[in-house]
């Protein structure tokens, strides 16, 4: 039985479409914390949409969670550079785990650089730099590009390796993906610790089928934002 759900792009992971796919060899990755929002918006511009999104990252982390603080996925890396991934629901303590095999299979891989940096740094070797500024007390250099009718514009904090603002700007709409604050420990949004993840109630991406049909488990065919259910069959 082939189970039609699709992930839905336009939520929190919509920065992923914008993001730029190519790898580099970069240093250590410091920690982050930070609240971003994605704007979107028709040209000329009269109704833009908005949607906020939080941004955690450690050295093997990734963490990203919707303003709503309903859906969050987790990105992990081993020392072999493998990737896992889990799709969260933070408020019910639920989700779903992916193993490599399970992203490959349903095409859901992502480059670490991409996931950490939200922007790849070698992407801005495709770039030009035009000029410096400061983005909330660091410093920031501005990169610009056009290519296919698209026109990129990248601002980039260097010793954090991290893209605090990544703006296409297309014919027809312009989105924007922009850092509003770094987060700090009063505030009450923080990332799922791994003794939080232990009390979830998880379940393996390939038993979806089997768990589906129990009546405890019918949260699964709404979990619409969960990659790969529109490739998973039982």
């Amino acid at each position: 039985m082939k189970h039609r759900f699709i992930f839905n792009a336009g939520s929190l992971l919509a920065f992923a479409t914008l993001a730029l796919s190519t790898s580099i060899e970069a240093a250590p990755y410091e920690e982050v914390a930070a609240r971003f929002v994605t704007t979107t918006c028709a040209i000329p511009c009269k109704k833009p949409q908005q949607g906020s999104w939080y941004f955690w990252r450690g050295e093997n982390r990734v963490e990203i969670r919707d303003g709503s603080n309903n859906v969050g996925e987790i990105w992990r890396r081993d020392g072999k550079g493998r990737l896992s991934f889990v799709y969260v629901e933070p408020t019910h303590k639920r989700g779903i785990e992916y193993n490599a095999g399970d992203l490959r299979s349903i095409n859901h891989t992502r480059p670490w650089e991409r996931l950490a940096s939200i922007v790849s740094p070698e992407e801005l070797k495709k770039l030009t730099l035009v000029g410096e500024t400061n983005v909330l007390g660091h410093k920031a250099q501005r990169y610009s590009g056009k290519k296919d009718k698209r026109t990129t514009e990248i601002l980039w904090i260097p010793t954090m390796q991290l893209a605090t603002k990544i703006t296409h700007t297309y014919l027809d709409r312009k989105v924007t993906t922009e850092l509003k604050s770094f987060l700090t420990k009063q505030d009450v949004v923080k990332a799922t610790t791994d003794d939080q993840l232990a009390s979830y109630a998880l379940v393996d991406f390939s038993d979806l089928g089997d768990m589906e049909t129990k009546e405890s488990m019918a949260w699964l065919k709404q979990a619409t934002a969960a990659p790969g259910h529109e490739n998973h069959e039982h």
